[in-house]
């Protein structure tokens, strides 16, 4: 018998016994006289001495530190997890809030996608060891025909605008505290149904970290953001504590979380119903090999809460590199098991691919790609082998530009379930920060089945035929204005004959989003 009520109390609460205890030993170690500090500096810093080399964060304040002062950096969310070279080798520190799969090591500078989803840096000054940071953005979408019929009125368009600061405290090189709230208003101009929006205040980030104390790990708790390099696993800000430990090339990470432990929206008493009641139990084992690959395994249980009916536990391998200088790959591949109510779970599914950059103006490239996941081919009997993503993953990238797309698709946009996705790319780079991407995907069922899971779809195939049908979409991102970030999408998605006669027309999505960044 499973003992539910008292699995997150232990959780957290071991949690917090070890952070009060090692915030004990952090302050008895500054009692006893200062601290050597190894915390990176800007560029041209000095540190106190002995002097530590350590790598450059290509991210850090222009302004260098004062010479005579020891520098306490300020936390940087988004700082890529690619350093430049250090002078001398320097074990890595883990970053919990870069992505789950370690990118690998280079000599170059990163071009680093955008990404709608990052929280903000927080580097400016406002108070001993207080640092702020945030970002303003617009963004507005519309979409069209989603129920593939000829209603000129289906169509939702809304607009959100976004206020998104961000606060970290660093007492000392052992210690750190992040926030990040999100106050947004979104405005429906165009609307098919009723759904009235209001203003939310949102806690989006919330995380106290203890750092240094033992060399190469890191504790993280609170809320805080779980992503990998392709959200192909993750991509959302979770309930969670979470331990990582590095050793040169080699990383762990060990995490329990849930979504919305804590209420996230603060002016809304009423607590909204996600859905996703279960805690994940997560571990990644991650290793750099080369100059620009990494492979890593991976194994998350997750255990229902609310109906105790749903366990599935994946086990996966995901690794991505260069083959040859200019040409990139990626692999994701997975087996899921467990229950699922009475029936067991079987499932597998695999996601690879190749980007071909070429030499010359504008940086062209070409990329295929192909993802599988199996579905059930005989519902009746007490075997569901069908695969299932996490109910977490984002499913975005990108192949040479400078933004991140819905690799799956825009419009149609499915979880790895019961289908097959031939994927085709073509993109430009008429800037360092500037690319163009037209991305056409070919959708195949794997059984034919009146479902495609999470499309955004209102229709539903009839289930008599596995051809889907097919989308191609268009990626527009421009970073060349210094804090200023754009990105334009434009989808569409032509069904197949999985769906019926009445059914054929094609779905339409637009968006375009400005962000502009202070700090």
């Amino acid at each position: 018998m499973r003992c539910k009520a008292g699995i997150q109390q232990i959780i957290l609460s071991a949690a917090f016994v070890l952070l009060l205890a090692n915030v004990t030993q952090a302050a008895a170690k500054l009692k006893d006289g200062p601290a050597r500090l190894s915390t990176p500096s800007s560029a041209g810093a000095t540190l106190t001495k002995p002097p530590v080399a350590e790598p450059l964060d290509p991210n850090a304040p222009s302004k260098p530190t004062k010479l005579d002062v020891p520098a306490l950096e300020p936390f940087d969310p988004n700082a890529p997890l690619i350093p430049t070279v250090p002078t001398t080798p320097v074990k890595e520190p883990f970053d919990p809030n870069a992505p789950l799969i370690p990118a690998a090591p280079t000599t170059t500078p990163v071009k680093e996608p955008f990404d709608p989803n990052a929280p903000p840096r927080a580097t400016i000054p406002i108070g001993p060891n207080l640092t702020f940071g945030g970002f303003v953005e617009l963004q507005a979408d519309t979409k069209r025909r989603y129920g593939l019929g000829a209603r000129s009125d289906d169509a939702t368009s809304i607009f959100i605008p976004k206020f998104s600061p961000a606060f970290s405290y660093d007492p000392n090189q052992y210690l750190q505290i992040y926030a990040n709230p999100t106050i947004e208003t979104p405005v429906a101009f165009e609307e098919t149904v009723d759904n009235t929006q209001t203003p939310a205040v949102k806690l989006n980030l919330a995380f106290l970290t203890l750092k240094n104390i033992v060399d190469g790990a890191r504790l993280q708790v609170g809320r805080q953001r779980f992503i990998d390099n392709r959200r192909w696993l993750f991509n959302e800000n979770m309930d969670a504590a979470r331990l990582a430990y590095q050793y040169e090339n080699v990383s762990l990470e060990l995490s329990a979380s849930r979504l919305d432990l804590f209420q996230r929206d603060l002016l809304n008493r009423e607590r909204k119903d996600t859905g996703e009641t279960f805690i994940n139990y997560y571990s990644y084992l991650d290793y750099k090999f080369g100059q620009k690959n990494h492979v890593g395994l991976f194994a998350l249980y997750q255990d229902e809460q609310l109906l105790d009916q749903k366990h599935p536990i994946f086990f996966g391998l995901q690794s991505e590199g260069r083959i040859l200088k200019h040409l990139k790959y990626w692999v994701q591949t997975a087996i899921v098991r467990g229950t699922d109510n009475t029936k067991h779970i079987r499932g597998e599914a695999i996601d690879v691919g190749l980007t071909q950059v070429f030499d010359g103006a504008m940086e062209p490239s070409i990329t295929v790609g192909y993802a599988y996941g199996t579905g059930d081919g005989n519902p009746n009997d007490n075997v569901d082998t069908s695969f299932r993503q996490s109910g977490f993953q984002g499913n975005s990238d990108k192949f040479n530009g400078a933004a991140r797309f819905k690799y799956y698709g825009e419009v149609l946009d499915p979880r790895l379930s019961n289908i097959m996705i031939f994927t085709g790319g073509v993109g430009i780079r008429p800037g360092e920060k500037t690319s163009y991407d037209l991305v056409y995907h070919y959708y195949l069922q794997d059984h034919a089945v009146p479902k495609i899971s999470g499309s955004d779809l209102t229709t539903d195939p009839a289930g008599l035929s596995k051809h889907v049908g097919s989308g191609l979409d268009f990626i527009a991102g421009y970073q060349e204005i210094a804090a200023l970030q754009t990105k334009f999408v434009l989808g569409y998605f032509l069904p197949g004959r999985a769906f019926a006669d009445t059914s054929r027309d094609g779905a339409f999505v637009a968006s375009i989003l400005f962000r502009y960044n202070f700090y």
